[in-house]
Formats: C-alpha cells, sequence, structure tokens
C-alpha cells in the first residue's frame, strides 16, 4: 500500500531523514518505533505529504504523492484518516461537530440528518456516542483520543495514521486504545501506520514492526522476529523498556 524509497529530510542543518526505505503492507498494521526526536511524525507527514522530501519517492496505492498537483493531492487524501498526537479537536466545536467536519469540509455534506447518523455511528463504533453534545473540555484524555478516532474514520478511509496514541494514557486506557485500533482494523480492512515509542502497545497491535534510527530504518519484521533482532539499537531499546516476548518484566 505504501513505500518509501531512499527519503532524505533536512531542516536548516538538521539532517531528520537519511534515507528511509519502508515497505508497508497492505490491509495490515505497521508500528514505527523510535525514541522521541528521531524523526517519526515527520516520517508520518511525508506519506500524507503535507512535508515534501528533500530527495527520494513515496508511493501511496501506486500512486506517485510528490507528483500530485494541488487538487489531485486534495481529493487523494480523503483515502487517509489522522489520529493525532493529542487528538487535535477544535475545543470551540461538541464533539458532534468535530467528528463530523469532515464530511462537511471535504465532502460538502449539508444534510443535517445524514450527518448526524453518520457521526452517531462512528462514535458508537468508539464507544463514545453518549458523549455526542459534550465540549473537548468535558473529556479525559482517553475520551478526546477516542473522538479523535471517530473522526479519523468518518469517510471510512483506505488507510489511517496514528501519531503516539497511547502517548500520555495510562495502562488501562492505553490497553483500550489498542483494542479499538484492532476492531477498526477488522471492521474497516484498512492499512494502519501507528508511530510510536509504547513497545508493549507495538507488540500488541503491529502485524510489522520497524524501528526507526538516525534516520533510517535499522530492523523491520513481524514482531517475534523483531524480537530476536541482534542490531544493538533494537536490543537496547527492548531493554530500556523491559520488554521480553512481548511483555514487560521489571
Amino acid at each position: 500500500m505504501i513505500e518509501l524509497i531512499d527519503l532524505h529530510k533536512s531542516f536548516g542543518t538538521q539532517r531528520v531523514l537519511r534515507g528511509v526505505n519502508l515497505t508497508i503492507p497492505d490491509g495490515k498494521i505497521t508500528v514505527i518505533l523510535g525514541p522521541s526526536g528521531t524523526g517519526k511524525t515527520v516520517l508520518l507527514r511525508h506519506i500524507i505529504r503535507l512535508v515534501l522530501p528533500d530527495r527520494g519517492t513515496i508511493r501511496v496505492d501506486g500512486v506517485e504523492m510528490g507528483k500530485l498537483k494541488s487538487q489531485e493531492l486534495n481529493e487523494f487524501r480523503k483515502r487517509f484518516g489522522m489520529l493525532f498526537q493529542q487528538a487535535a479537536l477544535f475545543d470551540s466545536l461538541t464533539v458532534e461537530e468535530n467528528v463530523a467536519f469532515p464530511l462537511v469540509e471535504h465532502f460538502k455534506e449539508r444534510d443535517p440528518v445524514r450527518v448526524a447518523a453518520t457521526v452517531r455511528k462512528k462514535l458508537e463504533l468508539v464507544g463514545l456516542a453518549e458523549a455526542i453534545h459534550k465540549m473537548p473540555s468535558e473529556l479525559s484524555g482517553g475520551m478526546r483520543k477516542r473522538v479523535g478516532l471517530a473522526r479519523a474514520i468518518v469517510l471510512e478511509p483506505k488507510i489511517i495514521l496514528y501519531d503516539e496514541p497511547t502517548t500520555g494514557l495510562d495502562p488501562i486506557t492505553a490497553a483500550a486504545i489498542d483494542n479499538l485500533i484492532l476492531s477498526m482494523q477488522k471492521t474497516f480492512s484498512v492499512t494502519s501506520v501507528i508511530i510510536s515509542h509504547d513497545v508493549v502497545s507495538a507488540f500488541r497491535v503491529a502485524d510489522q514492526v520497524a524501528m526507526l534510527h538516525d534516520g533510517c530504518i535499522v530492523e523491520c519484521g513481524a514482531p517475534k522476529d523483531f524480537q530476536r533482532s541482534d542490531h544493538p539499537v533494537v536490543r537496547e531499546f527492548l531493554k530500556a523498556a523491559h520488554v521480553v516476548n512481548g511483555e514487560v518484566h521489571r
């Protein structure tokens, strides 16, 4: 579904991506792990072409993203849903209005009955139908993430991008978000890309795990294969997280 080929990106003198190569399979969950500040979010923004690479190629569903013109890009982005790190809800809008936003903006859907029905259905999928009239300030961190996920799936995209979906959440809420990600995968058969430094969460949901380090993908494989990696950065990352066979051991 997604191919990243020799991707390079610098901001001034800071080299963030230094030749990223990664294939993301269709209909699977790929988790990109790495410490904070390694360029994971920058990589995610390249996939949806919020950022252009200095060099390299990004193909999504066979389409080279760098060659799309503005109108074509806007149309193509309808294939994506994105859950931002802090959910990025509009504070002045209700939960219903936040989830409806892509419908109104991208599809110009103006029928209030149809919009309300679609929004309620998506909120039911994330277990938040009762919060439809609440404001974001009335929600917990986990609830905000779930509203963000409802907004991400409201257009029923082919690809969902997750930016640190479990960051700042307690273990129980984080596990609930992981279960929602798996549920979305099963319900919509989407291709999911998750960037995270949460190793336990990664092994809970991933079909494929990749490690971004020093601007490159240094390891990629199924969770069990990833844990058997002899790459020193992977070993150190797993050791620091106290992870053995996908479980935390302290």
